[in-house]
């Protein structure tokens, strides 16, 4: 199996939940085809710009890596072109000639029995690859990503930003559904947006969810609560500044000692909640792992997104208990013993609960850990690869 792997941003180091999920598929292919070879370009962005050095060393014999750095900042000018041209400025912002000079090089130097693309990002040179490449076209869809645009027009209440929002949403979904139609074969996540695809496009489209390993750990205790997450990706930023408004506060005057404790890249974006009281926020933290694992309940609480949302797994692999919105919950057949809230005050009434019964706590997380292992084991994932790619 000799395949080309293409993405938006460096998977490693994993700094989000989007480079946990990439590194787990990389994993699971080569589970998989474990005779596989992989050529792995990814983009250097200034929001991502990846790290020397950072890539796992079992896989030298199997991937070869390829940072190409581009620049992705938005320009004023161009935004305001894209309102007229008709193309979605998501997805331009990330074609540039020396990615599709690198491609061009690849795909001419290289036979390729597969071309995966991670993401939507990546999908902007699917036409200069036809047009080299006879190669099984495969896109593993993290999400539906136009949705999460139409979320966050959904709850925006500027008029102006909102219709914005909505303009970006619209034009995304225009591209995501061409580039559906340019390919052979999906890779969904979450079967929510299976769902989506199989009526949306003319690919093959296969629900395999993201491995995730379940660990042994203690719960440490209910006197505090957590979340993780990257805060440049606008669902956190809007969940988490929502809860610590709406439900932390209230929750606050009854456990007074209660502590949220935020950990995450770019919690720049969220600096302000540092100065409210009972909030530590940790910024990027080595180990999410080790972070989740000794911070109590972790929530979710997030407004708008699409996907399977990868710390919630992580979360559940060690025996934490969560506290999730239905959008965190979106895609998992959860057991019903784990709480998921659709509104304040469902968040406040099972967070109070949670918060005087550790016994119930131990439950949760114990039923959460037995789902990850039941559903989503590498063995499992791998095993769906091969059944779909066939090749």
């Amino acid at each position: 199996m000799k395949a080309f792997f293409i993405s938006h941003k460096p998977p490693y180091p994993i700094i989000d939940g989007g480079c946990h999920a990439m590194d787990r598929m990389l994993r699971d292919f080569i589970l998989a085809y474990p005779e596989a070879s992989i050529t792995y370009l990814y983009f250097e962005t200034e929001k991502h710009p990846g790290k020397k050095n950072a890539t796992p060393s079992e896989f030298n014999n199997n991937v070869k890596f390829i940072g190409v750095p581009i620049s992705t900042k938005i320009n004023p000018f161009s935004a305001f072109v894209h309102l007229f041209n008709g193309k979605s400025y998501n997805i331009t912002r990330f074609i540039k000639e020396n990615i599709k000079n690198q491609i061009e090089k690849l795909l001419s130097e290289n036979d390729f029995d597969m071309i995966l693309f991670e993401s939507i990002f990546s999908a902007g040179y699917v036409d200069v690859i036809k047009s080299y490449s006879k190669a099984k076209l495969v896109y593993r869809a993290h999400n539906v990503e136009h949705k999460i645009w139409e979320d966050l027009s959904a709850g925006e209440t500027n008029p102006l930003k909102k219709w914005y929002l909505n303009h970006l949403s619209q034009k995304l979904k225009s591209f995501e559904l061409q580039f559906l139609n340019k390919i052979h074969l999906i890779m969904s996540i979450s079967e929510i947006d299976q769902a989506f695809f199989l009526n949306h496009s003319k690919a093959t489209s296969v629900y395999i969810p993201v491995s995730m390993k379940s660990q042994t750990k203690t719960f440490s205790g209910v006197n505090s609560l957590c979340f993780l997450g990257a805060f440049n990706w606008m669902p956190n930023k809007e969940g988490i500044l929502w809860f610590v408004n709406n439900i932390f506060k209230e929750l606050t005057s009854t456990f007074p000692k209660l502590t949220l404790e935020i950990a995450g890249s770019f919690s720049n974006e969220i600096s302000s909640l540092s100065e409210k009281p009972n909030i530590q926020l940790h910024g990027f933290v080595d180990s999410s792992t080790a972070f989740i694992s000794t911070n109590g309940i972790f929530v979710a609480p997030l407004l708008s997104g699409s996907g399977v949302k990868m710390k919630v797994l992580e979360a559940m692999s060690l025996g934490v208990p969560c506290v999730l919105s239905n959008k965190a919950a979106e895609g998992l057949n959860l057991p019903s013993i784990i709480p998921v809230c659709n509104s304040k005050a469902d968040f406040i009434e099972k967070l109070s609960l949670l918060l005087i019964d550790k016994e119930l706590c131990e439950k949760i997380g114990k039923a959460g850990q037995r789902f990850i292992e039941t559903e989503f084991s590498s063995e499992l994932v791998s095993k769906k690869l091969i059944g779909a790619l066939k090749i």
